[in-house]
């Protein structure tokens, strides 16, 4: 498979280069006859991994998350005529406990503590918060790891332990949900509404590339966000365009927006 020719529509350096080990898993594949996966990918980047795998007729691939819904995913890729299952998936599920009744943990909290660990953000998959516990879903090879050797999650004392794939609690996330209105659904517009920020300092993010809308890095202010888009700002936070309204008076648009907490 050609590195170059599979990936030269990729106009985003990072994805490019995430897209380039895809293309090298994909070659490994080919040559060995095996199963080989990547490492966990957001849903845009399963979309473009996907593809590249359908691009060769003689593999396939499957994508897992763990779950139902599940927002990162890994993608195992195998010759065409294989048949695999979710066991032959090498992902892990862990359950992290401690006392958390004084003090409130957050996603960013245990995420935070994983990566105190030296462990990349992609080899961890979902995690997902409950009120006295936390389910994460990982790559095979570091679970044991993260079993012991994480002690400590916003300085609450913690233990680990390993669970099936069918103890996995989904749960509900949370949001807070209002209301704006904005000149327009250009990106810009509606990030300076959801942060309370200026659009000249909206308009920077977009254009460091600290913006993704459904995942996809995006680069001009001008962009619409469809209704239902994930809108991402890096180090800001994260927020659904749950609905496009009517125009006021002053011909300004309703929406409203989810976003997570």
């Amino acid at each position: 498979m050609d590195k170059l020719r599979v990936t030269n529509h990729i106009t985003d350096d990072d994805l490019r280069i995430k897209m380039y080990k895809v293309v090298d898993i994909c070659n490994i594949v080919l040559k060995n006859y095996d199963i080989r996966q990547t490492e966990f990918l957001n849903p845009f980047e399963v979309k473009n991994a996907v593809a590249i795998v359908n691009s060769e007729q003689d593999l396939s691939c499957r994508v897992d998350g763990g779950y139902d819904g599940a927002e990162r995913s890994v993608v195992s890729i195998y010759p065409y005529y294989m048949e695999i299952e979710e066991d032959d998936t090498e992902i892990r599920f862990l359950q992290i406990e401690g006392n958390f009744k004084f003090s409130s943990v957050s996603h960013r909290d245990y995420l935070g503590s994983l990566m105190g660990l030296g462990i990349k953000r992609e080899k961890i998959g979902d995690i997902l918060v409950h009120d006295d516990y936390c389910q994460i879903i990982t790559d095979a090879d570091i679970a044991d790891y993260i079993i012991y050797n994480l002690t400590k999650v916003s300085n609450n004392t913690v233990k680990v332990r390993e669970i099936d794939r069918n103890e996995l609690g989904i749960g509900s996330k949370n949001f807070e949900e209002k209301s704006h209105t904005v000149s327009s659904l250009r990106t810009d517009n509606i990030i300076s509404s959801v942060f309370n920020m200026s659009r000249q300092k909206a308009v920077k993010l977009i254009e460091a590339g600290f913006v993704t809308v459904d995942y996809e890095k995006i680069e001009k202010p001008s962009f619409i966000v469809p209704e239902g888009a994930v809108v991402s700002v890096r180090k800001k936070g994260k927020f659904i365009l749950s609905e496009v309204g009517d125009l006021t008076r002053k011909d300004k648009v309703k929406i409203k927006t989810k976003k997570f907490v």
